[in-house]
């Protein structure tokens, strides 16, 4: 079982050489994985998305794959008592099978079809891609200019999606809006 103190943020220092360019990438994605499991601890999906006990909870990945080994530190978890699987290669017509929805940086020119074809079903979309969450994705999860791995939360797209987000995810996270949306 993961410790629930983890911690929700990285300082990245800068590399100095290609291969510590490398092994700071790698942390990176370590620490990406661990948040993306955390998403999964302090998100709640509405009642119906698991039919049984043993339904899996899926976390699946859209495009390229940036993390390489990194997700295997967070395979063979549970969440809340659904066995964690971790799908690879997802296809877009599969994805409204997912819980969370890494989409690749890959994908990014796709973004607005993606969002579209999950038509706001209980699927957390996460990104690394600039203004993600400003199009109604869920979560930016993104490294900032001074290396410190930072959250953008687009919180009325993820209460259309009949998800319902932590305070502890929040109060690391900047809230944003979606483009053109009118404020009250």
């Amino acid at each position: 079982m993961m410790a629930s103190t983890l911690p929700l943020t990285l300082i990245l220092i800068a590399p100095s050489t290609d291969a510590h360019a490398d092994n700071i990438l790698a942390k990176e994605y370590f620490v990406k994985a661990a948040f993306l499991y955390n998403f999964a601890r302090l998100v709640e999906w509405p009642a119906t998305t698991f039919i049984t006990k043993d339904t899996p909870f899926r976390l699946c990945l859209l495009g390229d794959d940036p993390f390489g080994n990194a997700l295997h530190s967070i395979r063979n978890k549970k969440v809340n008592g659904h066995p964690l699987i971790i799908q690879r290669d997802i296809i877009l017509s599969d994805a409204s099978q997912c819980q969370i929805l890494f989409i690749s940086l890959s994908e990014k020119k796709n973004t607005a079809d993606i969002l579209t074809t999950l038509n706001h079903a209980p699927v957390l979309t996460v990104s690394e891609a600039s203004e993600f969450a400003e199009q109604e994705g869920h979560i930016r999860l993104f490294l900032a200019a001074n290396n410190k791995l930072s959250l953008e939360v687009n919180l009325d797209a993820i209460n259309k999606a009949g998800l319902t987000i932590s305070s502890r995810i929040l109060t690391l996270a900047k809230i944003v809006s979606t483009k053109g949306a009118i404020k009250p």
